[in-house]
């Protein structure tokens, strides 16, 4: 592993959840955390855009089955390294984002709160109104009602990860 994917191995660990790849669910729980947890101000240094799920990255992808491919093998270099206690307290204060459901449930609110960001923050919609963040939502093929985006939008508040 380089540093990059211990780090990120590491995150995946302070953010309580399994190291997993096996299902479609398992990918996008993993890449939407980890878009959330840099939103929080943990800096791994992978790079978002738009795909068909939300904020995708590629790099990230290849590090995950990197470090899976390791573990497999009961070989994992994160062991021994911790990352710095101002990161460890932002992934604490995230994990109450992610609770311990369904990984079905899990992945579509990771999947919904990581978009609403996403769109936010990158400016792809002009105000914090529900109803046009839901608008572009379904622009992009979203289910999202408009009471899980308010709800999405509460817990980026609360959390510290959108101001407006």
């Amino acid at each position: 592993m380089d540093r990059q994917q211990i780090a990120l191995k590491l995150t995946i660990d302070g953010l309580e959840l399994p190291f997993k790849i096996d299902t479609f669910e398992d990918r996008l729980i993993l890449q939407k955390a980890v878009y959330l947890a840099q939103a929080i101000g943990v800096h791994l240094g992978y790079y978002y855009q738009w795909y068909l799920r939300g904020p995708y990255c590629p790099s990230l992808t290849r590090d995950e089955y990197a470090i899976a491919g390791e573990l497999a093998w009961d070989f994992d270099e994160s062991k021994g390294w911790t990352l710095d206690s101002v990161s460890r307290g932002r992934l604490k204060n995230l994990t109450n984002i992610i609770e311990k459901s369904e990984r079905r449930e899990l992945s579509r609110k990771l999947e919904l709160l990581a978009s609403v960001h996403f769109l936010v923050s990158r400016k792809q919609v002009h105000s914090s109104e529900s109803k046009e963040i839901l608008t572009t939502l379904k622009n992009f093929g979203k289910d999202f009602s408009e009471e899980e985006v308010r709800e999405a939008m509460r817990e980026l508040q609360k959390y510290e990860l959108l101001t407006w």
